[in-house]
């Protein structure tokens, strides 16, 4: 049982780590990616997918870690 807790405490870190790493004020490579995938049609479209994607993962981080 704590093995499968471990384990998903740490694959949801390292989400975490994998969003936020390459989001910073000078480039954000991740909203470029994102934007030139083609899923979205607008700039702003992939700004706010980003966004949410970003607040979901903290968010569920801090669940995990309290829980």
């Amino acid at each position: 049982m704590f093995y499968l807790i471990f384990q998903k405490r740490f694959l949801i870190g390292l989400l975490v780590i994998l969003i936020l790493t390459p989001q910073t004020p000078k480039e954000n490579t991740l909203l470029l990616n994102f934007n030139e995938s083609g899923l979205f049609s607008t700039y702003s479209e992939s700004k706010t997918a980003l966004q949410f994607i970003t607040y979901i993962t903290i968010f569920l981080y801090f669940l995990d870690l309290f829980l």
